[in-house]
């Protein structure tokens, strides 16, 4: 049971790294040209809001730069459907507006790509002082800085300013040399943050609304949920069923996940990007300046350009991606910059299991199977809810009916050998808190990231709450056990000495 339950332990708290990274393509080995059939894609999001329980999802594609499909499936909130035009948390896509804003300011020569942070933050720093003077805007831009979760001890900690975030890097260590390697990591895109609103003297919500946001026409577009009148209830997943939950803000991680936007707005900012960085009558960057988002960096082995995946398709060529996950919001954005054609889906659900089932192994790869012309592919989930129900609910009873034999057979117990008892109350003890206190720690140590069980409900509610009754009764059994030996003893010697 220790291994079991410690293996979903480790699978929660590595989605949380991993979810950005999942590739949304599968079609690989398709032949033949991309296409767009709507009705079928229209017809295959209907079912998987059904098949796979999604509260509500909303959807934009774009092709040679209109608009073709922007739709709503599901609910927002109880009896208020899912719209085009309603606002939900964007997660780590935000990444791509920040080094976006950055490459502005970069065009516009109050930023240089290469010039160490330090020019603009001089006490920025991290454990190495050699290591704080070398890191450089695009080295955060590519998230080769050498920073990661391993090396941070404040990687799970947000206080309430951007400034205060930076700085609780000075204890950071670098798991990597400066420059040498891809790790992705939130904090470098918070300081990103940080550099937009010293060099343009504007708070980074400021600087987006008057520099992309304004421009693109993203009006239902916004840096906090308290401008969101339109904002989605979020969601978790428990045994396949959306659980509702309020999401957290957090301010000081705002540019590294927390932009709130909609399907309609996240079709003119895909225009813009395949456009040339043009939208309607704004330019928001030059062609070349946007060139060098979607370039890789040289020399190191990466698919991370600046704030945007970038791999490669027998089918559709080079395709840009980046998916954002929070407890409760999921988005996925898509682009196949050769067909012009861009797609940004956003859900009020996330959790581990969407993470790794839904997103994207379902829901995208089914959108690109429909694109190159296959059939979407089944999906097991529907079996691994169905198992993790069945095991949850076998454990439980398991549980409660050893602790009604226990309670039924206390006269019996109490006459049976003294030390086998003791060793049974002590299993049913100590495996429960080696669980319960032990996890957290081993998480720290074999991931390099704080670990509670608060952020493992966030995102595995069912699990959570299965472990701990698990638990909880087995540490009711122990305790039983050991009053009904104290109770039974006799007058012959310790307990302990008798057999």
């Amino acid at each position: 049971m220790i291994h079991r339950h410690s293996m979903i332990y480790i699978l929660v708290c590595g989605l949380i790294m991993a979810a950005p990274l999942l590739a949304p393509l599968s079609a690989a080995h398709a032949q033949g040209a991309p296409n767009l059939d709507l009705d079928a894609i229209d017809a295959f999001l209907k079912s998987c809001v059904t098949t796979y329980h999604i509260p509500g999802l909303s959807i934009a594609i774009v092709k040679d730069n209109q608009v073709v499909m922007l739709r709503g499936y599901g609910e927002a909130r109880p009896g208020q459907p899912m719209t085009p035009k309603t606002q939900l948390y964007l997660g780590s896509v935000t990444k791509s507006f920040t080094a976006l804003a950055v490459m502005q300011l970069v065009e516009r020569g109050k930023l240089e790509l290469d010039a160490p942070i330090q020019r603009y933050l001089p006490w920025f720093k991290v454990a190495d002082p050699a290591a704080s003077a070398q890191i450089t805007v695009r080295h955060l831009l590519n998230h080769t800085s050498g920073l990661s979760a391993a090396g941070d001890p404040n990687a799970s900690d947000y206080p309430l300013s951007l400034t205060d975030q930076v700085k609780a890097l000075q204890n950071a260590r670098l798991t990597a040399p400066v420059g040498a390697q891809f790790q992705y990591y939130n904090q470098n895109y918070r300081v990103l943050g940080l550099l937009i609103e010293q060099v343009s003297g504007q708070s980074f919500g400021d600087y987006m609304r008057a520099n992309i946001l304004g421009p693109l026409q993203m009006n239902s577009t916004v840096a906090h949920p308290a401008d969101a009148p339109n904002l989605a209830q979020g969601h978790s997943q428990a045994f396949g069923f959306p659980l509702p939950r309020t999401q957290p803000f957090r301010p000081a991680a705002l540019p590294s996940g927390y932009l709130i936007s909609s399907a309609e707005d996240m079709a003119h900012y895909v225009i813009a990007l395949l456009n040339d960085g043009r939208y309607q009558d704004r330019q928001l960057v030059k062609p070349e300046t946007l060139a060098q988002i979607f370039t890789l960096p040289s020399g190191i082995k990466s698919e991370y350009g600046m704030g945007w995946l970038i791999a490669q398709d027998k089918l559709f060529g080079t395709f840009y991606y980046h998916s954002g996950a929070l407890e409760n919001f999921h988005a996925e954005v898509l682009m196949l910059p050769t067909q012009k054609i861009g797609i940004a889906v956003l859900a009020n659900q996330s959790g581990a299991i969407p993470m790794l089932m839904t997103w994207p192994n379902i829901l995208l790869d089914g959108i690109g199977e429909l694109i190159s012309g296959r059939p979407p592919k089944s999906s097991p989930l529907g079996w691994v809810v169905l198992m993790l129900t069945v095991v949850t609910g076998t454990d439980l009873v398991i549980g409660l009916f050893r602790l009604g034999w226990l309670l039924r057979r206390a006269g019996q117990i109490a006459r049976r050998p003294r030390r086998w008892q003791w060793l049974k109350a002590l299993l049913d003890l100590v495996i429960p808190l080696v669980v319960l206190l032990g996890l957290p720690m081993a998480a720290r140590l074999i991931l390099g990231e704080k670990g509670d069980w608060r952020q493992a409900f966030d995102l595995l509610p069912d699990v959570t709450v299965w472990l701990w009754a698990s638990m909880t009764l087995s540490l009711t059994r122990g305790v039983t056990r050991v009053a009904i030996i104290a109770r039974h003893q006799d007058n012959t010697g310790p307990a302990f000495a008798r057999a």
